[in-house]
């Protein structure tokens, strides 16, 4: 006696397309997670320079020789780094402190000899901000940090 199935037999052509869909299933899944990888990674490298920045704030802010060394190499190289006309507005008036010169009125000039901001839809606001050394101080520091002793092992940002 033999028993025989009433199922039909699967075609290769089947085979291939449940095949082809488990691949690509598999496929979204690796990109859902190498996407969601890729955003770590972005926030950690967001999160680090926040905490570079706000430590490099606190030695601009600071009074001794070698945070003296910092602001001097800072202001003097700082310019250089930036590239955008509203990233140097942004920090003249801190590098202007520091003893640094931004260089807009190199810009400036440059700026006479091309069509002004507003033809191409900028509205500039005026920055009459002038901080003085002791409101940078005031900007960059934090008392929880500061309570902290300058090489504290023990604290971590």
């Amino acid at each position: 006696m033999s028993i025989t199935n009433n199922k039909t037999p699967e075609s290769i052509f089947d085979d291939q397309a449940a095949n082809d869909l488990r691949e690509r299933q598999r496929l979204e899944e690796l990109k859902r997670k190498a996407k969601l990888q890729q955003v770590k990674l972005d926030k950690r490298l967001n999160k680090q320079k926040i905490l570079m920045g706000a430590f490099l704030g606190q030695v601009l802010a600071g009074e001794s020789e070698d945070e003296k060394f910092i602001q001097n190499y800072f202001a003097k190289n700082f310019p250089e780094f930036l590239t955008r006309k509203s990233d140097k507005e942004l920090f003249a008036s801190m590098v202007k402190s520091l003893g640094g010169d931004i260089g807009l009125d190199k810009e400036s000039s440059k700026a006479n000899d091309q069509p002004a901001d507003q033809e191409h839809g900028q509205h500039k606001q005026p920055d009459d901000t002038e901080y003085t050394d002791n409101d940078i101080r005031e900007l960059f520091s934090d008392q929880q940090v500061d309570a902290f002793p300058p090489h504290d092992d023990g604290y971590r940002g």
